[in-house]
């Protein structure tokens, strides 16, 4: 596939997440929760490699975004790894691995707003979630050939802020989290100090995912062509209850030509591709 940017969320779940974003020269990774084996095959069925990777970006220092072997491969590949320099500290403590990386300067922070990678541009923006050190979304730019295409991803969030709709708003494609619906929460056998880190300091419901995206549409000049949903609760959500709040809200605005994809906890999401030409 010639002239094309291209994302595919390979897993999406509290046992693991990560995102590919490439194009014809370039490839990078929003997190590497899965083990090395699983994103190598995954990656391969995309007729992409681990080894072949540009980078890789941490959003923050949860375990299902950051996975120690993983880490110690990018590692004996030299591929260099991102993060925010506000998480670097919490990182480096938490694991080994990444102070491995770390000392041989291959971990890298953002000293500025955006850092280019090949033919990307990339940026870190904050978002809330219940984490050391804070916890971030990423957009990546592409603008060879001239035309701008724009890829935000952001799995992890307590709220959906002003600055994340702004960040986020005029992307093409939008990876978006939700993770729970409300009354499964509520029945669940969770204890109440876990339904109450869930509802606020950790993930968006169906109902705040959908008033996210009602919300980054009216404020995008170029209204986004998907949204894919993330990180949705295999205990507490079903991708069907997920789909229907957000597919609804969307058509309560009288826009029919937003497609809203699934995602999966072991599987990978629809390549989700934007052409350049």
């Amino acid at each position: 596939m010639k002239n094309h940017l291209s994302v595919c969320v390979l897993g999406s779940s509290s046992g693991g997440n990560s995102t590919v974003i490439w194009n014809d020269t370039t490839s990078v990774l929003i997190d590497c929760g899965h083990g090395p084996v699983y994103l190598t095959e995954r990656l391969q069925e995309l007729g992409l490699s681990l080894r072949e990777l540009d980078a890789v970006f941490i959003t923050h220092i949860h375990s299902d975004h950051v996975n120690e072997t993983t880490v110690r491969n990018l590692h004996k590949l030299c591929i260099p790894v991102y993060c925010p320099a506000q998480i670097e500290i919490p990182l480096v403590k938490k694991y080994r691995s990444v102070d491995a990386l770390r000392k041989e300067n291959f971990l890298h922070t953002f000293t500025t707003p955006e850092i280019n990678i090949s033919e990307f541009t990339v940026h870190a923006f904050e978002v809330p979630h219940d984490s050391d050190g804070g916890c971030f979304g990423y957009w990546v730019i592409d603008e060879s050939g001239g035309i701008k295409r724009k890829v935000s991803v952001a799995t992890d969030m307590a709220e959906v802020t002003e600055s994340a709709v702004e960040h986020m708003a005029d992307s093409d494609v939008i990876v978006i989290e939700s993770n729970y619906d409300a009354e499964m929460l509520e029945q669940s056998g969770r204890p109440i100090w876990l339904k109450d880190r869930i509802r606020i300091g950790g993930h968006l419901s169906n109902e705040q995912c959908a008033e996210a995206v009602v919300r980054i549409i009216q404020q995008s000049t170029n209204i986004p062509k998907v949204f894919a949903l993330a990180h949705i609760s295999r205990q507490c959500n079903t991708n069907g209850l997920a789909h229907d709040c957000t597919t609804s809200a969307v058509k309560e605005l009288g826009i029919t030509n937003v497609a809203i994809f699934e995602t999966f906890p072991q599987r990978p999401s629809r390549i989700m591709t934007v052409r350049k030409a």
